[in-house]
């Protein structure tokens, strides 16, 4: 027989509260993502949990013809930069009180969220998606969608707007 408590429910001493001390926020720098990086926060100071904040730089890739290509930054500055982008975003939107770590890693997004969270033994994931529709949708994929399939733990997605 099942019993409610203060701390979840319990069967036969069996705890199943919600237990929170790893979050791992994945970061593109766009709104959502500050939207979600705040929503985390505040998740992470009422469970007094650490906060991942992670950013992956896909690889470029393989170009036949560079005359034709604009000049980009390498992985490596492109890294660098994140690093401290990340250490902006947290400046700004993680509470000071809340310990914070912010990782870059190079690989393909999905992929390096997954793996990153179970790395961190994350308790969960929160991450926001972009509210693209239709032929957008169907073409730029879906980062979101893919670590609810294949994350080793809880994801809250923080739906963004529909943008046709």
């Amino acid at each position: 027989m099942a019993k409610r408590s203060g701390t979840g429910v319990t069967r036969e001493g069996q705890k199943h509260a919600l237990d929170v001390r790893n979050v791992l926020v994945p970061v593109d720098f766009s709104e959502n993502a500050e939207a979600a990086a705040k929503y985390a926060s505040d998740l992470a100071q009422k469970f007094a949990a650490k906060l991942h904040l992670l950013h992956v730089v896909e690889p470029a890739s393989f170009v036949n013809d560079l005359t034709n290509v604009p000049f980009t930054l390498s992985d490596k500055q492109l890294e660098a930069t994140a690093m401290t982008d990340l250490e902006a975003l947290a400046t700004r939107f993680i509470d000071p009180d809340v310990q914070t770590s912010w990782i870059v890693k190079r690989g393909k997004g999905y992929q390096e969220i997954v793996k990153s969270a179970k790395e961190l033994k994350a308790d969960m994931i929160v991450i926001s998606t972009h509210g693209y529709t239709g032929l957008k949708h169907t073409i730029m994929g879906s980062t979101a969608e893919r670590v609810v399939r294949h994350a080793p733990c809880p994801v809250l997605v923080l739906r963004a707007e529909a943008e046709e």
